[in-house]
């Protein structure tokens, strides 16, 4: 056997080695959020989870709701971009206690339960400060940054709130005789 066939089995088998624990069936990872996030480690059923919060704060009518208008992935960003690593680590800890009391309450995760279920929790948790930490400290997190989310969106500021950037429109084609003067108003000419 020649040098360079060696060499060539020798990179081929360590390839081989460092692949293959990748390939095993047992070592599934939850994939991640839908969307790239710097600083936060969400995984997709955690935002499945938040999805599903944002829902329950802003549900859909006759208008779209805030899963529908992919406010849950705002929510994600301004976590990630805006919040100190603490308030980050709080949320996540708070995500993760709703959940295991949807479970403990329902015997269900939280996006499996009704909606009347959604809203009772969410509303029991409302009752509570939010400097009390964890699942408190979550949900008003959440619910912040939901509203804030919605009516900033493209569809509330183009649809329900018409967004001008500067009000009072001028009108450079006013017809001038349709200009009365102040003293016209008190019958003086």
């Amino acid at each position: 056997m020649n040098r360079r066939t060696a060499v060539k089995n020798l990179a081929f088998m360590a390839g081989a080695a460092a692949l293959l624990p990748a390939c095993s069936p047992e070592r599934k990872a939850e994939p991640k959020a839908s969307i790239p996030l710097k600083h936060l480690e969400v995984s997709a059923s955690q935002e499945k989870l938040l999805a599903e919060v944002c829902e329950t704060i802003v549900p859909k009518t006759d208008t779209p709701g805030a899963k529908e208008l992919g406010v849950h992935l705002y929510v994600l960003k301004m976590l990630d971009d805006c919040c100190a690593k603490k308030e980050q680590q709080a949320f996540l800890a708070g995500m993760a206690q709703l959940e295991a009391a949807a479970k403990q309450q329902y015997a269900r995760p939280f996006a499996v339960c009704s909606a009347q279920q959604k809203l009772k929790m969410l509303q029991t948790i409302e009752q509570q400060k939010a400097d009390s930490g964890g699942l408190a400290s979550f949900y008003h997190t959440a619910k912040r940054l939901t509203v804030a989310g919605y009516t900033t969106s493209k569809y509330f500021l183009t649809t329900q709130i018409v967004y001008e950037l500067v009000p009072g429109r001028y009108n450079g084609y006013f017809p001038i005789k349709n200009i009365k003067s102040p003293n016209h108003r008190n019958g003086q000419s």
